[in-house]
């Protein structure tokens, strides 16, 4: 039986090419019979899911779903912590209707009327939250991310892929990443890992807290959403023969086996690059390195 709280539904109508607002009605038929009282609001511009998410934490609702791609719930997210930790917890439901979906396939959900089902059937999860500080126009920001945090050609990619390729859908993740490979890499990268430092060169890395990216890269098939940790996939020193072996690879989870990709886990991390390198989390821009981060274990409670 599905607890009596104060339930918000947040709809950004653009997902998916406007996957978001076809299936609204459909989602509505079948949430609001259960959910008496839902009160739906729609998000209309980049960023305007923060707001919604601020506002929200200062009315006291206990219950936000989402109807997006994965930048909806990482909008909700950092709206929620603006202020600071909630002062009562929140459950969050995400309802996939955007380009990659990616944090909810680690609940082998992939459809928007899974997520429903698992909503209404009151399955509910414990998962890590992660916060990081960063540079935007010279000065610093705090945010936190659910899914996964790309460093340098991570972030490149995504670049690429919302400037010239977003009509492609899942594909233009897959052809980002060959056309951003004809640039190379030149940086150098310190990591600070729980304490222990790492110094690579032309290189690029994920930080991921759950497994897939992209939609149905298995970026990181180690990770797990609760175990406190996020884990790194570095690409060190590697070359474009190198990247389009390991990217052949990725879907299955197989290309951590390669020679030049290393991996980690770690509760706190510290990056900086030489040049500064771009930042993209969750699938939205960010700043640049360099880069503070921690695990909140446990933080969220995840209706799925």
């Amino acid at each position: 039986m599905l607890p009596d709280l104060k339930t918000l539904l947040v709809v950004n109508p653009h997902a998916g090419k406007g996957r978001g607002r076809k299936i609204l009605p459909e989602v509505l038929t079948l949430l609001r019979p259960r959910l008496p009282g839902l009160e739906v609001r729609v998000s209309e511009y980049a960023g305007h899911a923060v707001e919604i998410g601020r506002e929200a934490a200062e009315s006291g609702y206990q219950r936000i779903l989402s109807v997006g791609g994965d930048g909806t719930p990482f909008e909700i997210v950092n709206g929620l912590y603006a202020g600071g930790r909630p002062q009562r917890p929140v459950a969050l439901g995400m309802i996939p209707a955007g380009t990659g979906n990616s944090f909810l396939r680690d609940f082998s959900i992939l459809s928007w009327r899974d997520a429903v089902a698992g909503i209404l059937a009151g399955r509910r999860r414990r998962a890590d939250l992660v916060e990081i500080s960063y540079e935007r126009d010279s000065r610093p920001v705090r945010q936190y991310y659910l899914n996964i945090l790309g460093v340098g050609l991570i972030a490149d990619i995504l670049q690429l892929t919302n400037e010239k390729l977003k009509g492609f859908g899942a594909l233009g993740y897959s052809l980002a990443v060959l056309l951003r490979l004809a640039r190379g890499m030149r940086n150098r990268l310190r990591l600070d890992i729980d304490g222990e430092t790492l110094e690579i060169a032309d290189s690029a890395l994920v930080v991921s807290n759950s497994k897939f990216t992209g939609g149905g890269m298995k970026i990181a098939p180690m990770a797990d959403t609760q175990d406190g940790q996020v884990d790194l996939v570095i690409f060190q020193e590697v070359d474009r023969r190198d990247i389009l072996s390991i990217f052949s690879r990725v879907f299955k989870g197989a290309h951590v086996a390669h020679p030049r990709v290393n991996t980690r886990r770690a509760a706190a991390l510290t990056i900086d690059g030489d040049p500064r390198q771009l930042l993209m989390a969750d699938g939205e821009l960010l700043g640049h390195t360099p880069l503070r981060l921690r695990v909140l274990p446990g933080e969220l409670e995840i209706l799925a």
